[in-house]
């Protein structure tokens, strides 16, 4: 079983209900669709401290904490996609430590 946690821009979940990341998942769309006829749950969904100086150790001590709790996988949020200037560089280094994805689901049809 794959189990999976998400990081999600603290900015974004302001106004988020993260109601599209866990849609995504249930239907095994967007970036949950490489889970399709696989079992996997999501065991932490967390967001990172805020754009700063600190953001990518912030970042990178949440996805530690996150593997000790059993996580194989991290998902960056879409909104961390679309929105976050670190978006680069927490995926290069969240990749050295584990497997990372770099969305979650598609973005809003207007």
């Amino acid at each position: 079983m794959k189990r999976i946690g998400i990081i999600n821009c603290f900015e974004v979940s302001k106004k988020c209900t993260a109601s599209g990341c866990f849609k995504a998942f249930h239907a095994r769309t967007g970036a949950f669709d490489r889970y399709q006829g696989e079992e996997a749950e999501i065991i932490s969904f967390v967001h990172c401290n805020g754009c700063g100086p600190d953001a990518l150790e912030n970042v990178m001590e949440k996805a530690r904490r996150m593997k000790e709790k059993g996580v194989d996988v991290i998902h960056l949020s879409t909104c961390t996609r679309s929105r976050c200037p670190m978006y680069a560089a927490f995926m290069e280094a969240l990749g050295y430590q584990t497997e990372v994805e770099g969305f979650t689901h598609a973005k809003k049809k207007p």
